[in-house]
């Protein structure tokens, strides 16, 4: 794909300027290169359940009682908050547009490319992305030690808090030939209140499969995460999974603006949220 059409996805999203850590950063967030893998793996609904903040938030579900997480490994390679490796561990939710039917609501999310996901967990590697997933999403950011290594034909990434394992993750390097819009609609809890944030992906080159072989997951022996996971999962089997070798993303929001945080953005850059 040409620089002039990957440029285009970018086009007419205004940005805006805001402090952050004593750096000056733009919102929304862009992503211009990056590559990522994805999975998704079945779990107790009762578990979840209690795992999310609020009764408004529904997990999906693929059959009654089964409920879904999803684990996502990123490489940021180029972003308006510089380079940085991230892994998401969040819950697939029911997508409130559409009747909240076991099986349906799920395949109907896959089949639109449009996800509804809350996010449980979400570390990162560097300070600038723990400080402004926190202080404007609430993201539940924390330090860790994200790791990628590559085979000719696996990807792997190993997620650690100070030496400690958390989970790691193979996946095959499924062949990317398609590309497509990816909408990730990430609901957090911020103020006491649902929060979300959507974080839009270009795939230029993607790979998706059903193949249980596909994936490899191993959880630490001893960490409070890998504890969570290891007891919410029903089987360490996946049941899809995404390559993404090549991608661009944009992170809008935060959707809804509360008292406290508009206060905050405004003490933090009072002069840069006028235009000039």
């Amino acid at each position: 794909m040409k620089t002039k059409e990957l440029d285009n996805f970018f086009s007419g999203v205004e940005q805006t300027d805001i402090s952050l850590e004593d750096e000056i950063i733009k919102l929304p967030v862009f992503y211009r290169k990056a590559r990522a893998f994805m999975a998704t793996f079945p779990a107790s609904i009762f578990s979840l359940k209690r795992l999310l903040p609020d009764p408004r938030f529904t997990p999906a579900q693929v059959f009654p009682g089964m409920g879904l997480v999803a684990l996502a490994a990123f490489e940021y390679y180029d972003t308006d908050i510089h380079a940085y490796n991230e892994f998401s561990i969040s819950i697939m939710l029911n997508n409130p547009h559409m009747l909240k039917i076991p099986g349906y609501n799920i395949l109907m999310q896959l089949l639109e490319f449009n996800l509804y996901t809350y996010i449980l967990h979400l570390p990162v590697t560097t300070e600038i992305a723990l400080r402004g997933g926190i202080d404007l999403y609430n993201y539940p950011k924390f330090l860790a030690s994200i790791d990628f290594s590559d085979t000719e034909e696996r990807i792997i990434c190993d997620l650690k808090e100070k030496g400690d394992r958390i989970v790691r993750i193979t996946g095959k390097k499924i062949p990317a030939e398609k590309s497509v819009i990816m909408k990730f609609f990430c609901h957090l809890y911020q103020f006491g209140q649902p929060q979300y944030a959507e974080f839009k992906v270009n795939a230029i080159k993607y790979g998706i499969s059903i193949n249980p072989r596909d994936v490899k997951l191993e959880f630490g022996s001893s960490h409070p995460l890998a504890m969570e996971l290891s007891d919410a999962l029903l089987s360490r089997t996946a049941l899809t999974c995404f390559y993404i070798p090549e991608m661009q993303a944009i992170l809008y929001g935060p959707e809804y603006l509360p008292i406290p945080l508009i206060k905050s953005v405004l003490l933090r850059s009072p002069d840069l949220l006028v235009k000039k």
